[in-house]
């Protein structure tokens, strides 16, 4: 049986993108595996088989959560392009951006991570965040070699192996673990005395 789907259109979208955003809340709420697509339909004040005509299934609905959460929720806050062309800069305001929002919307990040374990047995799940975490790791490691061409990033690391540790820094920072109070108040200072040759930054 072949499901019908939204006919594309202003109106459509604008459902659609509502429809993600009820998604959303009822994934942070609720988390990954106890979300129901009846709680998101409740959620954005429709039907379930008026979700099912922009979603068929659960996990296109997933999928479609996950570009509006790393899209919307985490990149578009952080208004990374006003410092796109100075890496460290960049890098300064991508961190101490996520830090602030982690402790601000923990639920985000919390879902994030689900949907990172989810993508070990989901292959759809797992090229979207490859693809998403290639990108990234690819930005992050064109701002490190911006850097040393510059003579302000250390010629000697290698930016592929630095972005690496620089995204595991990340996520781990975004986990918020217990730690003692006031240990990650100078994650970004501190990450550009270890990436610079030279800089002062007192």
């Amino acid at each position: 049986m072949t499901v019908k789907r939204a006919k594309p259109g202003p109106r459509a979208e604008e459902r659609r993108d509502r429809l993600i955003a009820a998604g959303y809340r009822a994934m942070v709420r609720s988390g990954l595996e106890g979300v129901r697509t009846r709680d998101v339909a409740a959620e954005a004040g429709i039907t379930v088989a008026t979700l099912h005509y922009y979603f068929p299934t659960k996990n296109d609905l997933v999928k479609a959560v996950l570009e509006h959460t790393i899209r919307q929720q985490m990149l578009t806050p952080l208004r990374l392009d006003a410092d796109w062309d100075d890496g460290l800069a960049a890098l300064t305001t991508m961190i101490d951006g996520l830090a602030r929002h982690a402790d601000a919307d923990p639920g985000h990040f919390r879902l994030l991570n689900e949907m990172i374990w989810a993508s070990r047995e989901d292959e759809s799940l797992r090229a979207l965040l490859l693809t998403w975490h290639t990108d990234w790791h690819g930005t992050i490691a064109d701002w490190l070699r911006g850097g040393q061409r510059d003579g302000r990033v250390r010629a000697d690391l290698d930016a592929d192996g630095t972005a690496t540790l620089i995204i595991y820094l990340v996520l781990g920072m975004v986990e918020r673990p217990p730690l003692p109070e006031g240990a990650d108040d100078h994650l970004a200072r501190d990450l550009r005395r270890l990436l610079t040759a030279f800089e002062s930054l007192e």
